[in-house]
């Protein structure tokens, strides 16, 4: 498994030719595995990680932009605020603002009524700053306001210099690509009872993404080549998606074009963030309560250590659930993970032994569901996980559930 994550650990941002090259190599692994793939393409917003600065009394701190917010030269007073008071916020016009969180729909709606120059994002103590990017609705709902990362300790001089004037300077490409889904079925003996297990593809900007998410892809891989050896009674659909770290856009747009197939997925199998040497697994069920229940109970009968939770989770399950089908992440978190989404999560941080045992716990999940003489679970979300589910969508993506 490590020598395949080894193939595919270097940057891939959705939409680019890196990303392209990504697919290439997993259908070649596919069809190894004696299964034929289908490649799907869509567009998709993107961009190149670009460079920037900022500078104030003289100094200058490296600021990486923000993926679509544009290029600038601005020049503003600088502001802290507090992810608590930045809903209760007032007069920033014309202010760089510095902001000791990421940005999602939500707060990026607050920056623009708020008429902010840019804002600044500070990364925590010992972690490189990276390369986020602003999903495409709240640019297109709001406008471009320019964005940059810095570092902890160019924050630190940034806030101890008070409200005085600094100049923000951005430069990065931004243009339309091409991004996809590879797609393999293993077909069952029974009908209308599929289960779905997906891992994205695709890696933020600057990062060989290894944890997040080529180790997610080795494991498909490997629930794959099982199933390709020993045929499921229910159908098994097998998605590598494109793009998730620009928005979930390859699963929702297997959603959107698979519309009159969803009725017959009863579950989806999410496998995302992998193989950390110092990790704890964990389980995240979006869907009824006795999944998780069932998860629990067969992970300390079977002495698994696996944690187990009923929640939303923030990947390519999510489009499936506000269709009101359920899920099951898989992921692994831990000192790695911590590092993803920089250019430190790389394959230094995987660990062979930590791939095999994620891939069983999921292989075992799955194997049960797939060939249980009765599908064990119904397709549902309860009515406190939908309220999350729509929460997450309004806030993050700025999409309402009927969207």
């Amino acid at each position: 498994m490590l020598k395949t994550l080894k193939k595919i650990a270097f940057e891939r941002v959705g939409g680019s030719p890196e990303e392209k090259k990504v697919f290439d190599i997993l259908a070649e692994e596919v069809k190894s595995r004696g299964i034929e793939p289908v490649l799907e393409s869509f567009e998709v917003d993107t961009f190149r990680s670009g460079e920037g600065h900022v500078e104030i009394n003289g100094k200058s701190f490296a600021a990486n932009p923000v993926g679509l917010t544009g290029n600038a030269d601005i020049t503003g007073a600088l502001r802290y605020i507090e992810p608590t008071t930045l809903p209760l916020a007032e007069d920033a016009d014309g202010q760089i603002v510095l902001l000791s969180g990421g940005v999602n729909y939500e707060k990026y709606k607050k920056l623009a009524e708020l008429d902010v120059a840019g804002f600044l994002i500070v990364t925590r103590p010992g972690k490189k700053a990276g390369f986020p990017a602003i999903k495409k609705k709240a640019i297109t709902d709001f406008g471009k306001i320019p964005g940059a990362v810095i570092s902890y300790e160019a924050g630190r001089v940034l806030i101890q210099s008070g409200n005085i004037p600094a100049r923000l300077v951005t430069d990065q490409k931004e243009y339309k690509g091409t991004s996809h889904n590879l797609l393999a079925t293993i077909p069952g003996e029974i009908d209308d009872e599929d289960i779905l297990i997906c891992a994205h593809a695709d890696s933020v900007a600057d990062s060989p993404g290894a944890i997040d998410n080529a180790a997610g892809c080795v494991e498909l891989l490997g629930l794959l080549g099982h199933f390709a050896k020993n045929k499921p009674r229910r159908t098994l659909r097998f998605c590598f998606f494109g793009s998730e770290e620009l928005g979930l856009l390859g699963s929702h747009e297997y959603v959107k074009k698979h519309s009159d197939e969803l009725e017959s997925i009863r579950l989806v199998i999410n496998l995302d963030l992998g193989g950390d040497i110092f990790g704890d697994n964990q389980a995240i069920i979006t869907g009824p309560k006795e999944i998780e229940t069932y998860i629990d109970s067969n992970s300390k009968l079977h002495g698994l250590g696996l944690h187990v939770k009923s929640d939303v989770y923030s990947s390519d399950n999510m489009p499936f659930a506000r269709k009101g089908i359920p899920s099951v992440s898989f992921a692994r978190v831990g000192l790695g993970s911590s590092l993803g989404h920089s250019c430190e999560d790389d394959i230094r941080n995987v660990d062979e032994k930590s791939l095999r045992d994620m891939a069983n716990i999921a292989l075992d999940f799955a194997d049960k569901m797939v060939n249980a003489r009765v599908f064990p679970f119904e397709r549902q979300i309860p009515d406190d996980i939908g309220e999350k589910v729509e929460k997450y969508f309004k806030e993050r993506q700025g999409l309402g559930i009927k969207d």
